[in-house]
């Protein structure tokens, strides 16, 4: 008895909402804020490299973040955190960005001066 009231409500709440597909918006997002994307700002930016573990990257002084999205591991593992000394940065891994050509994998780090 339980079974049949269960399925009755949940045929019922299909049928008020007009269907599964039709409670889903089709209708494209929008730019509510009218600006235009900040992929110009990028001409702006200025690239470091680091040669001792051989990536490049960029600092956010909005956050006072310095990041990278570069940092390639052959095997796939990364450190959840390592030190620069020379620049005096503490970098901390935030995840994987992408699968690398021939293998490997590319991190995404952020790190802060100390």
């Amino acid at each position: 008895m339980f079974k049949k009231l269960v399925v009755g409500a949940l045929v019922a709440g299909i049928a008020l909402t007009g269907g599964v597909a039709a409670s889903a918006s089709t209708e494209g997002v929008e730019n509510t804020k009218k600006t235009e994307p900040s992929i110009a700002e990028l001409g702006n930016t200025t690239y470091y490299y680091n040669s001792d573990y051989g990536f490049w990257f960029t600092h956010d002084s909005d956050r006072d973040v310095y990041k990278t999205y570069e940092f390639y591991s052959s095997d796939g593992y990364f450190a959840n955190y390592f030190e620069d000394t020379n620049r005096r940065i503490k970098w901390y891994f935030k995840g994987v960005v992408g699968d690398a050509p021939g293998g490997g994998k590319y991190g995404h780090y952020e790190g802060r001066q100390y």
